[in-house]
């Protein structure tokens, strides 16, 4: 006998006791109900495993008791059919929407009643097994995969962990810098001592406040972490002010402010987090060179995802189960063709980007994720990266020019292992004029950071 539960909530008793025959027997547990009201009474009384469940009824529409379901917490884990014998596309869209499983039109056809009961039972199954991962499976810390890229920056993780000094974590965005740089604390002994991640724009203005006034909102916060990890992200932005305070905190162990000349002594372990490198902002003479030199001595590069893109298959499953665990969406599976299709594409937005990809397709359907939806899912996706790209207007044309040629080339040599001669072809540059052009941006083709 199958250990599965059904109930049936339609308000015709033919149907009712027809369906009732059916799956009683291929072994199933069947409950009925012929309202809205006996049906809240069977699933409090007996939680089912899937609900067949009749749009049309007398004293309550099924589209509204689906919501009142999809409320109940009882029911978090059953797999809801709606059924209806005047379906509209319209209808079914929203009922999946909604979270129905999937939708049947009347008459119904018996085989396809059986195999979607199957199918509706196996994806309750799926749900209870991947909700169970939240308190079966650790916390992922270390980057996900199995290419060479990744495996090296475990390896460097697992090294950096063991010391102490500054690291300048380098590459796109989306590539999953902080990620990085919360490994390398969590792996380290200074995990109890707490992580504290600030974006230079906020950085900047409690540094000002600090050296300007007796504000002491940032030595308190700095304080709770002493002995711990302090992440600055876009740290080619750092003002004047904020590059002291951090040159500071990096050189002398120690945080001195307006109030305080002198200083408090703190113990932090600093992770500098940048896009665009600092080479740019020092060599303007924006960025402090004591700094600048001491952030250099560990620079680390997260690869763009289309450098390692055998690592998909590992992310997607990694993304899903995190989202059924903890956002408590339905499972789905990603079929080959589906992966494969994700694998070719160029992934602008790095794996940000498929994390959204991942959590858009699990909300928006049920069943196997096909080529088709990702394809569909890409083409939206893409758009919205290149409708979202920032452009910085405080500099001007040159610079910006050189930032992006610099930004190219240097990917590009990552890509090419530093070969000069594959990195002219691909970019179209006569390989003499690569080289001028490669010793005028302050490129060493051996070390493209």
């Amino acid at each position: 006998m199958k250990p599965g539960k059904i109930l049936i909530v339609d308000d015709e008793k033919d149907i009712r006791n027809l369906m009732q025959e059916i799956f009683e027997e291929e072994g199933y547990q069947i409950e009925t109900a012929a309202n809205g009201v006996q049906a809240k009474s069977s699933w409090k009384t007996n939680v089912p495993d899937v609900i067949f469940l009749d749009i049309w009824m007398p004293d309550i529409d099924g589209i509204t008791l689906l919501k009142e379901m999809q409320q109940d917490p009882l029911l978090e884990q059953t797999s809801i059919v709606m059924m209806s014998g005047h379906g509209t596309i319209e209808t079914a869209i929203e009922a999946t929407k909604l979270g129905a499983y999937d939708f049947l039109e009347k008459p119904l056809s018996l085989a396809k009643l059986i195999v979607i009961a199957e199918r509706a039972l196996e994806h309750t199954r799926l749900n209870q097994e991947n909700r169970q991962l939240k308190q079966t499976l650790p916390e992922q810390i270390l980057p996900i995969g199995k290419s060479k890229l990744i495996i090296a920056l475990r390896e460097s993780i697992e090294r950096l962990s063991k010391y102490s000094m500054p690291i300048l974590v380098l590459g796109e965005a989306g590539t999953g810098k902080e990620h990085f740089a919360q490994a390398v604390h969590k792996t380290s002994d200074r995990k109890e001592a707490g992580l504290l991640t600030f974006y230079a724009k906020d950085f900047n203005l409690l540094a000002k406040n600090a050296l300007e006034s007796e504000d002491t909102e940032l030595l308190n916060q700095l304080r709770r972490i002493d002995g711990g990890t302090l992440v600055i992200a876009n740290a080619d932005q750092l003002n004047p002010q904020a590059q002291t305070l951090l040159a500071g905190i990096i050189l002398d162990h120690c945080y001195s402010c307006a109030y305080n000349r002198d200083g408090v002594k703190l113990d932090l372990r600093v992770i500098a987090l940048s896009k665009n490198g600092l080479e740019s902002v020092h060599k303007q003479g924006d960025f402090r060179d004591d700094l600048y030199q001491r952030l250099y001595v560990m620079p680390i590069h997260i690869p763009a995802l289309r450098q390692h893109t055998e690592d998909i298959p590992d992310l997607i499953e990694h993304f899903i189960n995190y989202f059924v665990t903890h956002d408590g969406l339905n499972y789905r599976h990603f079929s080959v063709p589906a992966q494969n299709i994700m694998r070719q594409y160029s992934w602008p937005g790095n794996i940000r980007e498929l994390q959204n990809i991942v959590q858009k397709l699990l909300i928006l359907g049920n069943g196997d994720i096909t080529d088709t939806e990702v394809k569909s899912a890409l083409t939206k996706s893409e758009t919205a990266e290149v409708s979202e790209l920032g452009v910085d207007t405080s500099i001007n044309l040159k610079l910006a020019k050189d930032q992006f040629e610099k930004a190219y080339l240097s990917q590009l040599l990552r890509e090419t292992g530093g070969n000069v001669s594959e990195t002219a072809k691909r970019s179209g540059i006569d390989r003499t004029n690569l080289y001028r052009k490669l010793k005028t941006l302050g490129i060493d083709p051996k070390n493209p950071v």
